[in-house]
């Protein structure tokens, strides 16, 4: 889902993985795909790509780099995902009836503390969330900011201290692993650890086949039965070793892993649209509303990445300086830290 342009090492194959990532989670939403956990699936493979190619950039950054690495990321997710929330909550205040439980998700997802407060209330309170839940896979984004803050404190500052060691990643996401805790990122980061200490491990076949065996194995132990959390985290990362192939960037491949981010946060626009237009002719939820949402969701997303990902892209490296790397990254910060204040304040005894 992210963006690996800043990664010494290019890989061509995640660029159509992400896209076939970010269209699952678009035909989960839209129903077409029926398994519950769809779209979660498609989410931790997700995650573990995030894992491995921040991770990669993150063991070749020194503490003196890190307000760059914090600009870079909060232009590359910050604009798309605001340009998204807007647009979700702008819709949502228009047609639901905002109260307090309404203004409180929409706090969560502001300050990027969403998936720690939001989401296990989504049973319960799903009609009072905008658009009565639309925008709940913004989760993932919120997990993924809260990863931004906190690995460079272990990858960078604390690398002299063994913050870059095999063996304490390996720690990490041994009990991560039993505490369901950013399991699938972790493993990623994982990944990235022992590749910064082994360069040219993942060009073995032999270790691209081993995740294959790890993702197909774990895909297996799935569908017979056993407990989805523990092993969706090996397939992930089984799935994200297998497509680790270095090689040169190509147009389509470019094209499409650069629209995956806005399908990813905006798939539900095409939806609304077109059961807003075909409602009027009595053709909402049909078949051919659903065939002309992805169609919309693919333009919707091709729109937002040439006309706001692609510009802001180009745009981060001539406008950059330390005061606005410094500025971003305590931003970032202060928005959760604000997401975790704000619940215990204001929504803890509501």
């Amino acid at each position: 889902m992210k963006d690996n342009a800043q990664s010494p090492l290019y890989y061509p194959p995640f660029d159509f993985l992400r896209i076939v990532l970010a269209t699952v989670v678009m035909l989960y939403h839209c129903g077409i795909f029926k398994w519950s956990q769809s779209g979660n699936l498609a989410v931790q493979v997700f995650f573990s790509l995030s894992g491995w190619l921040i991770g990669s950039i993150l063991c070749n950054t020194r503490a003196a780099d890190l307000p760059k690495f914090y600009f870079n990321r909060s232009a590359r997710i910050w604009i798309p995902y605001f340009v998204a929330l807007t647009l979700l909550l702008g819709l949502g205040a228009w047609r639901d009836q905002p109260n307090l439980k309404w203004f409180e998700f929409a706090f969560y997802k502001t300050t990027f503390v969403y998936n720690i407060f939001g989401t296990p209330q989504l049973a319960e309170f799903s009609a009072q969330m905008p658009l009565k839940g639309t925008g709940n896979h913004f989760w993932s984004i919120n997990a993924e900011e809260q990863f931004y803050l906190l690995s460079p404190l272990l990858l960078v500052l604390f690398a002299r201290f063994g913050g870059r060691s095999i063996l304490a990643w390996l720690l990490i996401s041994a009990i991560a692993w039993q505490y369901d805790v950013y399991t699938s990122i972790i493993f990623g980061v994982l990944a990235s650890v022992v590749r910064s200490h082994h360069p040219k491990v993942f060009d073995l076949k032999l270790v691209r086949a081993a995740g294959c065996v790890t993702a197909i194995v774990a895909a297996l132990g799935i569908y017979v039965g056993y407990d989805y959390f523990s092993l969706v985290p090996f397939l992930a990362i089984g799935v994200v070793i297998a497509c680790a192939m270095k090689g040169q960037k190509n147009r389509i491949g470019t094209f499409l892993g650069g629209i995956s981010y806005p399908l990813y946060l905006n798939n539900w626009v095409g939806f609304f649209a077109t059961n807003f237009i075909l409602s009027k002719f009595g053709l909402k939820e049909t078949v051919l509303s659903t065939l002309l949402g992805i169609i919309a969701s693919y333009a919707v997303a091709a729109a937002h990445y040439l006309y706001i990902d692609k510009r802001v892209s180009g745009l981060r490296g001539s406008v950059y300086t330390e005061k606005l790397g410094r500025a971003a990254m305590l931003t970032g910060y202060m928005l959760v830290v604000a997401g975790i204040a704000g619940h215990y304040i204001f929504f803890s005894r509501a």
